[in-house]
């Protein structure tokens, strides 16, 4: 009997095998199940058996979550069998904390043991055997507060280059945004602002090695122009780092020197430091709006000597002889001519720390004074002595106007010498008045836009008031703003 008993369990098992096996190869073939199917098809009674004699490992996000803690990844044997006999990926929600959307893989990342967690190694390949690789590896946290941070931004915060190849090859997003409120530049508020993107994160951390890994990787290389939600390239990154310290200037210039000669490399027609933000800044316009007085004099002074990094100079030097030398200077983003210049940043934006310093760097210092040379002092002259005679006109006109002793309004001409100068008197003050407000208006709207939020073209638009108020509305007027020179009298 037991004889008996135990060919018909064999015979059993040996008919479950055929038939699933069977059943598995003809759903392939006509594409109704996946290899992942098949397997879990595969799994036979007595695997299931022994796996309920050994009281099968039921797992929760709290056991994933100790067991990747812990970095020990014997507590993860049974995960993948779990897995697939349950129809379950890493990413289901159950397996995520609910409030934060942290998965297993950022649970490990954040618990590294000298740099390295065992567990990482093997949640990536249960994934990649459960086709869920991609989604896995470049889940995100879901919170308001670290929202977008995902597994490769941990790993170049933990300056970790071996998890950071590691990600890429297993498909890692480069251009995966970090965009919580802890990556944003909020005054008043912690956390680190570095351009959300994983090169930026990486440049502004000063990790040169991982930057160049990430744009030049064999799997997913990084758009070295690429832009965060506010437009800002990875150069406009780290002049917002900046603090005109020693030792953070002289990290911040060499890796902004790097990247700049990457990009050249990468793509010579690519002109990296003029591509704009959403405010229409430059790296170096950003770097004067923002006071950032040591980067911004590093790139009004770049210069460099190999000839195929030649044309990404701001500085050429024509001669030296001794002390003595002659330099041309690239003024382009510079002078008032263009839009968002940096003169007309540091000239009129009285909030701007460091402004007076910045003006006496080089070229900005002997840019200023040619300009006074050869037509400001003039111009200057002209407008003083043309606002003093209308002041002298407009005194004496009405220090001779006609009172009460003289009659009602309005006065008779009385066809006196004196009359006829009073009466001239009153004219040109008038006109100077009519011509003194329209040069404001075109000074505040004018052809040069010194102070223009909007295109040019509107100064004879009839929306003229209504831009004003915007002007005023971006350049809200401090108390010490109205004590700065000729401030109340573009008010009036």
């Amino acid at each position: 009997i037991c004889c008996n008993y135990c060919i018909y369990k064999f015979s059993t098992k040996i008919s479950r095998y055929i038939m699933t096996t069977k059943m598995c190869w003809i759903i392939q073939n006509v594409g109704l199940a996946s290899p992942r199917f098949c397997y879990f098809r595969l799994l036979s009674s007595a695997s299931i058996g022994v796996r309920a004699e050994k009281a099968f490992k039921i797992y929760s996000r709290r056991r994933l979550f100790d067991a990747v803690a812990q970095g020990d990844p014997s507590d993860l044997d049974d995960l993948f069998l779990y897995l697939m006999e349950t129809m379950k990926n890493l990413t289901d929600d159950e397996f995520k904390e609910p409030d934060t959307g942290k998965t297993c893989l950022l649970k490990a990342m954040l618990n590294l043991h000298n740099g390295w967690n065992d567990t990482i190694p093997l949640l990536l390949d249960i994934a990649k055997k459960t086709d869920n690789l991609k989604e896995f590896v470049n889940a995100e946290y879901t919170d308001g507060y670290y929202k977008g941070q995902t597994a490769l931004h941990i790993a170049i915060e933990r300056r970790n280059y071996y998890l950071v190849e590691l990600l890429l090859k297993n498909g890692a997003d480069v251009h995966a945004r970090a965009h919580g409120e802890f990556f944003q530049n909020i005054k008043g508020r912690p956390g680190f602002y570095f351009g959300e993107l994983p090169l930026s994160l990486a440049a502004c951390t000063n990790q040169l090695n991982i930057a160049k890994y990430l744009l030049e990787n064999p799997f997913q290389p990084a758009d070295i122009a690429a832009q965060d939600s506010m437009g800002n390239t990875v150069l406009h990154a780290l002049v917002e780092i900046a603090d005109n310290t020693e030792d953070n200037t002289k990290f911040v210039t060499n890796v902004y020197n790097e990247i700049l000669v990457l990009g050249a490399r990468i793509n010579p027609t690519l002109k990296l430091e003029e591509i704009p933000n959403r405010r229409g800044l430059t790296p170096l316009t950003l770097a004067a709006k923002a006071g950032k007085i040591q980067v911004f004099a590093y790139i009004l002074r770049r210069e460099m000597k190999a000839p195929e990094c030649r044309h990404l100079s701001r500085k050429f030097t024509e001669w030296a002889y001794g002390p003595v030398h002659s330099s041309l200077y690239d003024l382009s983003s510079i002078d008032t001519c263009e839009k968002n210049s940096v003169l007309e940043i540091i000239a009129y934006s009285s909030e701007t720390p460091n402004r007076h310093e910045m003006l006496l760097v080089e070229p900005l210092n002997q840019l200023l004074q040619d300009k006074w040379d050869r037509f400001v002092k003039h111009l200057f002259y002209f407008n003083f002595f043309t606002y003093t005679a209308h002041i002298l006109i407009l005194t004496v006109a009405a220090y001779f106007r006609p009172t009460k002793k003289d009659g009602v309004p309005p006065f008779p001409l009385r066809h006196t010498t004196s009359e006829y100068f009073r009466v001239a008197g009153e004219i040109l003050s008038i006109l100077g008045g009519v011509y003194f407000f329209f040069r404001g208006v075109r000074h505040f709207r004018g052809p040069f836009c010194m102070f223009s939020p909007v295109p040019c073209d509107s100064t004879h638009s009839p929306l003229l008031p209504l831009s004003q108020l915007k002007y005023f509305k971006h350049r809200r007027p401090s108390l010490k703003a109205v004590f700065t020179d000729s401030y109340s009298e573009l008010l009036l």
